[in-house]
């Protein structure tokens, strides 16, 4: 599971929800997406100690395995995804 902190007033955010949307497809069939505006759900950006955003978590078997944070442009994701992601 990929999980996307974010904040709609935050640039970087925005740039980093459209990357992660344009891959989801491509990764669809082995990893889900979730996005969450830490404005919202302050409470579980607390529980994952979001300070910066954006920020990618990246969970297996329930339990953040993988993270970057900061803006970050489509190839960066990318490369992020597919060194944590198999595709086996």
């Amino acid at each position: 599971m990929v999980l996307l902190f974010s904040s709609a007033m935050d640039v970087g955010s925005v740039l980093a929800e459209n990357a992660l949307d344009n891959l989801e497809d491509e990764y669809a069939d082995v990893c889900s997406f979730f996005k969450s505006d830490i404005t919202e759900d302050v409470e579980l950006a607390h529980q994952y100690s979001v300070y910066s955003v954006p920020r990618i978590l990246l969970f297996t078997d329930g339990k953040p395995v993988a993270d970057v944070t900061g803006a970050m442009s489509h190839s960066v994701m990318k490369a992020f995804l597919s060194k944590h992601i198999s595709r086996t």
